[in-house]
């Protein structure tokens, strides 16, 4: 019932249910108003699964559609190398298949400066329990740490002090911690090792182009923290790191900056120099062969997927419309259970895309796009030139694979197959694969989507089709509600006057009758 500002005075005179005769009125009168509401119900159940559509056709196209578009789903490899613990190797879409002969003479290296020290971490440096290593005065050491030497741009440094209150294990953490004068880390790994009591500091980043220098404060304490407390040698203050030096099918390769390297499309990882029992450089064989079973998977996954997005678009589009079951009103809502209620809505839900012209749009250019011949210039062409196609038109484009011949086309000409689907050109005059030309055909669903429902996550009352006919279904409904509050009160106010009549008229009968009897 409308809310009503009105005084409702009840039957109090004429005897009359007032509250049940304006509820009937009321009801006649809202017909037009519940229409409004079931239809704004439709038609945000419409919105939600365009929208629900909408992010399923842009998720196929985003990510099935791209995936299967990228070499690596057609050129998978297997890759073995005859020495792993020296080399490992692997291939990735770009990989040429064949058998390579790799010696890795030495691998790359970082900046590295070490010193040998007879430190106690358990004690401070100026402690004279550390003896000859003892720091005797606070200093301060500068590092300096160059990502190219030719380059002063690269150069990066930083000071540290050093007290005599310090440990070996808080000179380690400071120089691990330093930073440049713009706030960057320098980069620098130090430890102090107990065991061989030995100090050691190195770049991160490997390469002839890495260099790391330490320069002191000589005006404090001479070299008395580097030299003696540190035990690193003079000469070996400044120091540069070193490339990797492999040699890759007899041609000798220096200018590696690290221990990783892709030659031929195959990424190698370098662990040790290939060396026999007296130390001389051998080579290692890395064999790298296409796998037929990691191409099959790929494709037998892609067509599964693509089967089950086409069943479930045949099954709403010929998902069946119960015309009877309109959304419930408040007040049929209100007499049914939830069960009941929720076995109503889906009935009422069902077939609400039924034949829906975007959805049975993109289903006709699916299949057609699977059943094209694409001129890629070889015999393998087409979908059922490779094993994949339909049996019966009862599958409503439904696909099947049959393995054998998928994988003999693999075998006798794999770009063939991989160009049959990702091959780049003109839909119009067959050039273009498969892939590309369902990819244009979901965009351009989402598109038409996007304008007659809008996107998930946007608000259903925006500049879509759906979404301009929500907002007037809304203002209708507004005026409709004002006017039968209106009506209402003008009801209830009826019936007040006549209620206040009937009451001056029995108090006048009453009075007339006390004048009689006496």
């Amino acid at each position: 019932m409308i809310n009503s500002s009105i005084t409702r005075l009840t039957g109090f005179a004429s005897g009359l249910d007032t509250e049940s005769i304006i509820k009937k009125l009321m009801d006649a009168e809202s017909v037009s108003l519940n229409k409004l509401k079931q239809n704004e119900q439709k038609q945000t159940w419409l919105s939600d699964t365009y929208r629900q559509w909408n992010a399923d056709l842009f998720s196929f196209r985003t990510n099935t559609l791209l995936n299967m578009k990228l070499s690596g789903a057609y050129n998978t490899f297997d890759v073995s190398s005859s020495q792993e613990n020296a080399i490992s190797a692997k291939a990735s879409g770009s990989s040429i298949a064949g058998t390579y002969t790799v010696a890795v003479k030495n691998l790359a290296k970082s900046a590295t400066i070490t010193g040998n020290t007879g430190l106690d971490p358990a004690k401070k440096l100026g402690d004279p329990a550390q003896g000859a290593a003892q720091l005797t005065a606070d200093t301060k050491i500068s590092l300096d740490v160059y990502s190219d030497p030719a380059n002063p741009a690269s150069l990066q440094s930083a000071d540290i002090d050093i007290k005599t209150t310090d440990s070996i294990k808080d000179v380690v953490a400071k120089i691990n911690g330093a930073k440049d004068k713009d706030g960057k880390n320098l980069g620098l790994q130090a430890y102090y090792d107990e065991t061989l009591q030995q100090f050691s500091i190195k770049t991160k980043e490997t390469g002839a182009a890495t260099k790391i220098s330490l320069r002191e404060n000589t005006s404090t304490s001479g070299q008395s923290f580097l030299g003696n407390t540190l035990g690193i040698e003079p000469a070996k203050l400044s120091v540069s790191g070193e490339n990797a030096d492999i040699i890759f099918n007899g041609k000798e390769i220096t200018t590696l900056t690290s221990n990783e390297a892709t030659i031929m499309g195959i990424q190698f990882t370098f662990k040790s120099p290939t060396v026999d029992e007296s130390g001389t450089t051998v080579s290692s064989t890395v064999n790298v062969s296409r796998n037929v079973d990691g191409v099959v998977k790929n494709i037998t996954d892609f067509i599964e997927k693509y089967n089950s997005l086409l069943d479930k678009m045949n099954t709403t589009l010929n998902e069946t419309a119960y015309r009877d079951y309109q959304p419930l009103t408040d007040d049929q809502r209100s007499e049914m259970s939830e069960k009941e209620i929720e076995l109503w809505e889906g009935k009422a839900k069902s077939g609400l895309l039924r034949g829906d012209s975007i959805l049975s749009g993109l289903v006709n250019k699916m299949r057609s796009a699977m059943t094209s011949v694409v001129d890629n210039g070889s015999v393998y062409n087409s979908l059922a030139s490779i094993g994949i196609s339909s049996r019966s038109y009862q599958d409503k484009g439904k696909l099947y694979i049959d393995e054998t011949k998928l994988r003999e086309a693999l075998q006798k000409d794999p770009e063939a197959v991989q160009n049959l689907f990702s091959q780049t050109g003109d839909t119009e005059k067959g050039t273009n694969g498969l892939l590309n030309c369902l990819s244009d055909s979901f965009e351009t669903a989402v598109e038409d989507l996007t304008a007659k429902a809008g996107s998930a996550g946007n608000s259903p009352y925006d500049q879509s089709v759906i979404g301009k006919l929500l907002t007037n279904i809304q203002n209708d409904i507004t005026t409709q509600t004002d006017r039968l509050s209106k009506k209402e009160d003008q009801y209830y106010s009826k019936f007040a006057a006549m209620e206040q009549a009937i009451s001056q008229f029995n108090s006048q009968s009453t009075w007339l009758s006390q004048q009689m009897g006496q």
